[in-house]
């Protein structure tokens, strides 16, 4: 490299702090807090590496920008009631299912022996076959019908405890007649 009599001049004037239209000494803008080692300095603005932004880099960025379902704080997902997981791309449950069941894309499919839209409610066997209501698990069956899941044909009574009903007809037992459906069994 040649440098000239004007160049020397020039940099003898620089320490003499005189400019120097040869030198771009100040020209840089810097940063602000010089991008906090988390990026590059160009023009006076940070340029960011992966995972940092902000106008100097320190701020941290959550996975997919929380997928615009929930806000980034210090680098995690805080996510909208629905969403859930490490960027909020998961629809979650009501409850969380109470645990007796699984979460599929926000729905909960319950486990047997629970039902609602959360789990929550004891299920009845074969929902109490449309002849009752369910209530706490148990079958409450209307007039007419028996059985945990009221699918069998109940006897008037009951049989006034004094025989058994087989399929909606009293068997009575000795000593005991009914109506003219009903039948006397000498066996019990």
């Amino acid at each position: 490299m040649n440098i000239n009599k004007s160049q020397i001049s020039c940099l003898v004037s620089l320490t003499l702090l005189s400019s120097c239209p040869l030198i771009n000494y100040c020209a840089d803008k810097t940063c602000p807090g010089n991008c906090n080692n988390r990026g590059r300095c160009v023009n006076g603005q940070c340029i960011c590496e992966p995972g940092f932004d902000g106008l100097d880099c320190a701020g941290k960025m959550c996975p997919e920008n929380c997928n615009g379902r929930g806000v980034c704080v210090d680098g995690k997902c805080v996510c909208e009631s629905g969403f859930g997981g490490e960027n909020c791309g998961d629809k979650t449950c009501p409850g969380n299912c109470n645990n007796r069941g699984h979460c599929v894309d926000g729905k909960c499919v319950c486990a047997r022996g629970f039902k609602g839209v959360d789990c929550a409610e004891r299920a009845c066997p074969n929902e109490c076959s449309g002849r009752g209501k369910c209530m706490e698990g148990r079958c409450v069956c209307e007039g007419g019908f028996t059985g945990a899941d009221c699918s069998a044909k109940g006897c008037p009574g009951n049989c006034n405890n004094r025989g058994r009903c087989v399929k909606g007809k009293c068997v009575c037992r000795r000593g005991f007649s009914g109506g003219s459906e009903e039948r006397q069994e000498t066996t019990f």
